[in-house]
């Protein structure tokens, strides 16, 4: 996917490409593209600030070591996407969407989330 010109790809926060499916940020002279969704609550990484080499969540604060996505004191890590700069512009290989879920998937997804107790 072409995410756009190099120079629009900021070094102190992450902005949202390819329809919003992920985040780009530069750091160290590299571009790095992240899932554009924090493993804290499902929230969108898009606007995260870049502090003293992590990528934090704006919404509840969550913070990523750049630039392997290594969630600061916890388990778990965002993966990356190959990035390539070619002639300028930023090209990131982004996976296959999964397949849209069946009216039967949702409702069963929606009823396991309620028997939990879980908002959705």
């Amino acid at each position: 996917m072409d995410a756009g010109p190099l120079e629009e790809v900021p070094t102190d926060r992450c902005v949202a490409a390819g329809d919003g499916a992920c985040v780009l940020v530069r750091i160290d002279g590299a571009v790095l593209a992240f899932p554009n969704r924090c493993l804290h609550q499902d929230s969108r990484l898009e606007g995260g600030v870049v502090v003293a080499g992590t990528l934090q969540c704006p919404l509840h604060f969550w913070r990523y070591r750049l630039p392997d996505g290594e969630h600061v004191g916890r388990r778990g890590r965002l993966t990356p996407y190959p990035t390539v700069v070619r002639d300028g512009r930023v090209f990131v290989d982004l996976p296959d969407a999964p397949p849209p879920m069946s009216l039967r998937e949702q409702m069963l997804a929606h009823a396991r989330a309620w028997d939990r107790g879980d908002p959705q």
